[in-house]
């Protein structure tokens, strides 16, 4: 069974030092994040990395922390375009979209606050684990974010 989420800041995974968007990881942050995820007693057998895509670039920063995440255990790290939220809303059928006013296709950023019109109050530390596991149909999902389905494959990936 896996361990609960480790949560950090957005800041402490992407270098914030470099121009947008091709920002790599942060080494010294993604080192303690493995660190802290594979110590005993519970120490996990493979780490999924995930952060906010905000405006940086997912193929820059998810291959220099993967590379980074290697150098202690076995992990993937994946960036979630736009935001992890955006998978939330892209798991809704598009008539319940429509009828809370979120604009569909769903693209670009303020997911959290489109969400808050199907979620009222919507707080990722509150709701992301109960909308998460609303998430029924995987194989549509994936049709439908192309970085949630690079999750999918990063996972199957770590289970082999």
């Amino acid at each position: 069974m896996g361990k609960e989420p480790i949560r950090c800041k957005r800041s402490a995974l992407v270098d914030a030092r470099l121009p947008r968007p091709r920002r790599p990881c942060r080494e010294d942050e993604v080192l303690k994040l493995m660190h802290l995820a594979l110590r005993k007693p519970h120490a996990a057998d493979a780490v999924v990395l995930l952060c906010d895509e905000d405006e940086d670039c997912a193929a820059t920063w998810g291959p220099d922390a993967s590379r980074v995440m290697g150098k202690r255990g076995v992990g993937a790290a994946i960036m979630a375009v736009h935001e992890y939220e955006t998978w939330l809303l892209l798991n809704r059928p598009d008539e319940e979209l429509r009828a809370a006013g979120v604009p569909v296709p769903v693209v670009g950023r303020g997911a959290k606050n489109a969400l808050r019109k199907l979620v009222p109050d919507y707080s990722p530390t509150l709701h992301q684990l109960q909308e998460t596991q609303r998430i029924r149909d995987i194989a549509t999902l994936r049709t439908r974010s192309p970085s949630f389905d690079k999750l999918v494959r990063s996972i199957a990936r770590l289970c082999r």
